[in-house]
Formats: structure tokens, sequence, C-alpha cells
């Protein structure tokens, strides 16, 4: 996959061990229950998942309206035997009742995502005897997007062996939140041995970076800090859906700070305050630690 789409929250990666989670049909040893399929957010199937629910977040898809064409490469797995005793031909579907699946833990109502923002590669193909998945592509075209909109392409499939598609994990996700701040950023960050900055940036601080205002809801992203461990900025801001944006708020990430910057003694002095441009394009955020005074300003590219 290219460098401008990106999928976020990573950290989301769901290595399957051997036993099932509770009430998840998902990895039934070899030799054990009925076999079933399911989706997965991966090129090879087996036992990184990444779909369904559960992993929402990492179906997240940040587009870039400056790219046509970007790729992204997902699976049909075939769980719970090692092999099946023939082909199996599956065929993906996009059903539209998928589309309130998770607004009930987001309350964000999507928008099927237009036909001509994507292009299946293909949208049949084959499990061959022997083998435990079937990859397929999906081409999606950010430029034609309305990016404003919270758009999602659900994708499942059906076979023609009778086999179980999982409840659990039976669908890949794909969403793009509408968010008007969100996307791709230069980054410079302005690090200071003093408080005060009566010497000056010094040796740790950068420039000419990118980094992603990554949505979290319509008028919610996250972005790292260029200081110590980088923990996220969380900013927020309203939006009257006519352009024009305010309030603009900005907190450092308060699970990341006691995790990390308590237990090595560092704490926030004064901050972070955020400064916005009259046409949203640059952000810059300040605070200081007991130690330290810090500057991270971001330029939409």
């Amino acid at each position: 996959m290219k460098n401008y789409i990106k999928i976020l929250a990573l950290a989301l990666v769901a290595l399957v061990v051997a036993s099932c989670l509770d009430g998840d049909q998902m990895n039934t040893p070899p030799g054990g229950a009925k076999p079933f399929l399911m989706m997965t957010n991966n090129s090879t199937g087996g036992t990184l998942v990444n779909s369904g629910i559960r992993y929402f977040g990492s179906q997240a898809l940040l587009l870039n309206p400056t790219i046509d064409n970007d790729t992204m490469t997902f699976a049909v797995s075939l769980q719970g035997v090692e092999s099946f005793s023939k082909d199996i031909n599956v065929t993906l579907s996009t059903p539209a009742d998928a589309l309130d699946d998770y607004l009930a833990t987001d309350k964000i109502p999507y928008e099927m995502m237009p036909s001509t923002g994507y292009d299946f590669v293909s949208t049949s193909g084959v499990i061959p005897k022997g083998k435990s998945y079937a990859e397929f592509k999906v081409v999606i075209h950010p430029s034609k997007i309305n990016l404003k909109k919270n758009y999602m392409l659900p994708i499942t499939a059906t076979n023609d062996a009778g086999i179980t598609m999982s409840s659990n994990y039976g669908y890949v996700y794909y969403h793009a939140i509408g968010n008007a701040i969100a996307g791709l950023y230069t980054w410079q960050f302005i690090r200071c041995s003093n408080p005060s900055c009566s010497n000056g940036p010094d040796a740790n601080s950068f420039s000419g970076k990118t980094t992603v205002f990554a949505p979290v809801d319509p008028t919610t992203v996250t972005v790292a800090t260029g200081y110590f461990t980088q923990p996220n900025y969380i900013i927020t801001f309203k939006d009257d859906g006519s352009g024009n944006l305010s309030n603009f708020a900005v907190k450092l990430d308060p699970a990341a700070l006691a995790a990390d910057w308590d237990p090595a003694g560092i704490a926030v002095a004064s901050g972070p305050t955020i400064t916005v441009s009259p046409d949203y394009l640059k952000f810059t955020i300040k605070y200081t630690t007991l130690t330290r005074n810090v500057t991270d300003v971001y330029v939409k590219k």
C-alpha cells in the first residue's frame, strides 16, 4: 500500500492466540469445529485479523485528496481447518445495512462510499484446495471523495461451499471520518532546554517532517508532540457545517502522560495552548514542563 492512505490505530493489531476469545468465532484449532470463513484486513489471511467491529479503528482510512489511486489489500480467510477438500469460490459484496454496525459505539452516521470513490480489482476469487485464503484488492480514489463526509465501504463475502462466515469478523469496515482539519501536515518541533527558552532552540529541535492529524470523530483529531515519548495532543473544535470552525482546544493525552511521563518525573507546568491561523491551515501548540519549553507547529499540506 502506498504511503498516502494510512491505516490508523495500528496498535490495535490482533495476534490470535491458540484459544478463542470468549464468544468470538475466530480461530478454531485445526481438526476442531466446523470450518468457517472470516475477512482479514491483511493480504494473507491467517491470525492477523484487524477486521470486524472489534478492530474497527484499524480499518480507518486517512485520505489525501491529491492522490488519485491507492490500493488496500485484504483477504477472505479459511479458519478451523488446515485446508478444504475442494476449491472455494468466494464473491465480495458491500451490503448497505452494515453502515450502522458501529453507530452505537462512535455515534457517527456513515454514508456508503460513492461508487466513483473506489474500484475492486476483482469481486470474485478462489481459495484453492489445500490453501487457506483468497487475496483481494480495492483501489481507493481520494480525489473523488468529499473529505468532509463520513464514508464507509463495508466488505464481506459469500461462497459456493456452504461455509459459514464469522459473525464477529465477517466484514472489513473501511471507513473515512469526515473532519475539517484531518490530513497530512508538515511538522516543526522546537525544544528549548529551559522553560524561558532564553538560550533558544536546542539540538533536539527539528523541521520538515510529515505527520498526521488523525480523525477521532468529526470534531476531534490527535497528533503527536515531538517531546520525549511523543504522546498525542487531543485537539477539539466546533464545526458549524458551513466552513466555520471555532472553540479550538488542546490537551496532552492524560493516559499517555500517566504511563510514560509521570514515572520519569516529567510534569507539565503550563499549557498546552493552541493558536490557529484564520484559514485553519497552521496550528501552533505550546507548553512548558518544569525544565523545558516546547512548541509544535503543523502546516496543512
